[in-house]
């Protein structure tokens, strides 16, 4: 008991470190693009948006004493953004999941259904989010290949700014007193005040007025079928079963309140609350941790600072958006690619078992092509079934 009492006053100590900071924004990649999408596109409140994201962190940090990403629920996200659904409907979603995950939480299925994750699934789960990360890292850097004109003097290409942000993170990868996260993001702070240069965007603080969800059977039965069903198994995937197994590899015994139940509770919770005030339906994620965990964070308070500038966020309003797009999304592209090899190299612990191995890179592959974990969980169960039967039939032949 005095050990562990030792241990969490080593981890919960102040003032915060450089690391912890850099590591406070390994997993922007994913948050800010999605909740910019969201807010521009769907004309959700940034406030609402921000606030919940905040709340969530803190409040994630709070409870799970290690770092645990917030992010918004990625295929409801993709969904919502390419059907240009409304925003009472993508609320509506993060109410059903908050509901159907909170159940499963409270009743404590949640160990129960991780069992059909086995080691090789979580492994395949994490190469195909890995090389989803890494390829829509690419899409970010590929698509602007104009670049950005600085100052209206020189246009820099996205190419060159990438290399030049992959420079960054390789120099300053194994840096304590300049974290990589750190040198990037202030580096692509200056690139995009530069390339805004003479019309930059109003940073007026004040946040908008948050409106109340008013649940429509017809909003919920939509948001059921388009969203929910898409999303569940990913999200219980990925975000409970990888992110648990994530967070035991990288923390360890201090992740050992991490549990499939607690995730399961807390994706419920933050989705209840966040869509009373129609903010984006939100989960943890098992690539954010690995994101946090590269980029310096040990400990809550990286939540903490990640928490607080989403709280600073949501004061600025319709404001937000224009401080967000400062950061090129060539930067953001950077961070994704990183952070995908990251998670995709989980796999090396199941090399040497080739019947693991070929499930795992089968779960992946299929992730990467149809863009849908859920597909590739499919596939892997099918594959483990059959490869189940194969070995009965063996025995029994042997016998």
């Amino acid at each position: 008991m005095g050990a562990a009492t030792v241990t969490e006053a080593k981890v919960t100590r102040w003032p915060v470190t450089r690391l912890d900071v850099a590591g406070a924004f390994g997993d922007i990649g994913v948050l800010f693009p999605l909740a910019i999408a969201l807010i521009s596109l769907n004309r959700m409140n940034p406030t609402a948006v921000f606030l919940a994201a905040g709340l969530a962190y803190i409040l994630s940090g709070w409870y799970f004493r290690v770092p645990i990403p917030v992010q918004p629920l990625k295929a409801v996200a993709a969904i919502a953004l390419a059907l240009h659904l409304p925003v009472s409907t993508i609320a509506s979603a993060g109410l059903l999941m908050g509901v159907v995950l909170l159940l499963i939480g409270i009743t404590n299925l949640a160990p129960l259904l991780a069992r059909l994750f086995t080691l090789p699934i979580v492994r395949g789960i994490q190469l195909g989010l890995g090389l989803l990360l890494a390829r829509e890292g690419l899409r970010l850097i590929l698509e602007r290949r104009e670049g950005l004109a600085l100052g209206g003097v020189m246009a820099v290409s996205s190419l060159v700014i990438a290399l030049g942000a992959t420079a960054i993170l390789l120099a300053f990868r194994q840096s304590q007193r300049f974290p990589a996260a750190l040198v990037l993001l202030f580096a692509g702070a200056i690139l995009g005040v530069l390339s805004h240069w003479g019309a930059l965007p109003s940073f007026a603080p004040g946040p908008l007025p948050l409106e109340m969800l008013r649940p429509q059977a017809s909003e919920l039965k939509l948001a059921l079928v388009a969203l929910v069903l898409p999303q569940f198994a990913l999200t219980f995937g990925n975000s409970i079963v990888a992110s648990e197994n994530t967070a035991q590899i990288l923390y360890g015994p201090q992740a050992r309140r991490v549990s499939t139940r607690a995730l399961s509770l807390s994706i419920g919770v933050m989705n209840l609350l966040g869509s009373a005030a129609l903010a984006a339906p939100m989960c943890h994620g098992s690539g954010g941790i690995t994101a946090h965990y590269k980029f310096g964070a040990r400990s809550q308070k990286s939540n903490y600072v990640i928490g607080g500038v989403c709280l600073l966020l949501a004061l600025f309003g319709a404001s937000a958006v224009g401080l967000l797009k400062l950061i090129p999304m060539t930067i953001l592209g950077v961070f994704l690619i990183y952070v995908g090899i990251q998670h995709a190299a989980f796999l090396r612990d199941i090399v040497k078992n080739r019947a693991w191995l070929s499930i795992a890179i089968a779960v992946g592959l299929v992730a990467l092509a149809t863009t849908n974990l859920t597909w590739g969980f499919l596939v892997g169960f099918a594959l483990q079934g059959i490869l189940l039967l194969i070995s009965r039939a063996r025995r029994r032949r042997s016998f």
